[in-house]
């Protein structure tokens, strides 16, 4: 589809929808705050390797999947002193998949899924599961529980290991990208629904959304302040949640490029786009803030290769930059204030 062609649509869907202006009912921000133009906040290098994957944030630390030549690893620091307090949770040459949460972090290769304490492995990490297709589909991770998609069900184990029979959290469903509130697991649906589950799959899965505007698929989906927010294509929509199904969604951007990798905090859209990350309060707005030099890597889906190119904490911006230049070569994570 020509970048003609999907303005076009947008444009013909905003005229159906009551949508029309870019959204012109919502809140819009005033020149130089978040919405308009670009930040000139200096980035800062906070730690260099080969190639990165992936990077993760928590309040204390920050998290990063990287591989040198054939080797994959998967290591943390302490934002305050990353430089002297590096360590490694994992040495892998096979396909992993990795993820962190809640003071955890979870690891897959040769078929087992793996967990350490955010401080360290101790003697040894702790073996949750095994599964056929674990390192085949991502993993995400809530509340000191691991999930993540097998062949045709979600399962979850403890971090602290489930032994052969994980738990089934939902049947017959399979989910590319799972975002958690206090109570429910959420994700989207080959047909374009947003479905939702107790986390602990004590009841079968519910449509929250069946009401998405055609067009574009879903790229990402993300939950905060009372709502359901989403990308597909050019346009970030939201509806409340819960009573997401029976509202229309309010389109809140629309955007130059593609839209991937949506992430929300109390008060602002983050997300990638064209290869730079791009802020809008949560009340949308017309002009998204351009906060990176356009150089981040996107995420690439090969097979099931997925790689979390940013992160954000309270304070912070954090992300892969593969294109500045470092004295002696690679790549690196930089951050930036909010």
């Amino acid at each position: 589809m020509t970048q003609f062609t999907r303005n076009l649509a947008s444009l013909c869907l905003c005229c159906l929808t009551g949508c029309a202006a870019r959204a012109m009912d919502l809140d819009h921000a005033a020149p130089g705050s978040a919405g308009s133009g670009s930040t000139d906040a200096t980035p800062t290098a906070v730690v260099s390797n080969d190639e990165f994957d992936s990077v993760w944030v928590d309040e204390q630390r920050l998290y990063w999947l990287a591989r040198n030549g054939f080797v994959s690893r998967l290591q943390s620091c302490l934002k305050a002193d990353c430089e002297h307090t590096k360590q490694t949770y994992m040495e892998s040459t096979q396909q992993v998949q990795s993820t962190v949460a809640d003071g955890r972090v979870y690891w897959t290769t040769n078929l087992s899924l793996f967990s350490c304490a955010a401080e360290g492995c101790q003697s040894k990490p702790t073996k949750v599961g095994q599964d056929p297709a674990a390192g085949a589909s991502p993993l995400f991770a809530h509340r000191d529980y691991v999930y993540w998609s097998s062949d045709f069900d979600i399962y979850r184990c403890p971090a602290q290991g489930c032994g052969e029979t994980p738990e089934v959290v939902a049947l017959n469903a399979n989910a590319g990208r799972l975002v958690f509130d206090d109570k429910r697991a959420y994700w989207v649906d080959d047909y374009r629904r947003i479905l939702s589950v107790p986390s602990d799959g004590s009841e079968p899965p519910k449509v929250e959304a069946s009401n998405v505007p055609d067009g574009d698929p879903i790229d990402s989906l993300a939950i905060g302040a009372g709502y359901l927010y989403w990308a597909a294509g050019e346009r970030v929509f939201r509806c409340p949640n819960p009573g997401c199904d029976a509202s229309t969604p309010t389109l809140l951007v629309t955007a130059d490029a593609h839209i991937i990798e949506l992430k929300v905090d109390d008060s602002t859209l983050y997300w990638l786009e064209n290869h730079a990350l791009h802020s809008c309060p949560l009340s949308g707005c017309e002009k998204s803030l351009t906060l990176t030099p356009p150089n981040l890597p996107g995420i690439i889906w090969n097979g099931s290769d997925v790689m979390v190119p940013f992160a954000i904490d309270a304070s912070n911006l954090y992300w892969i930059d593969r294109d500045t230049p470092l004295p002696k070569g690679g790549q690196s994570i930089r951050t930036i204030p909010k």
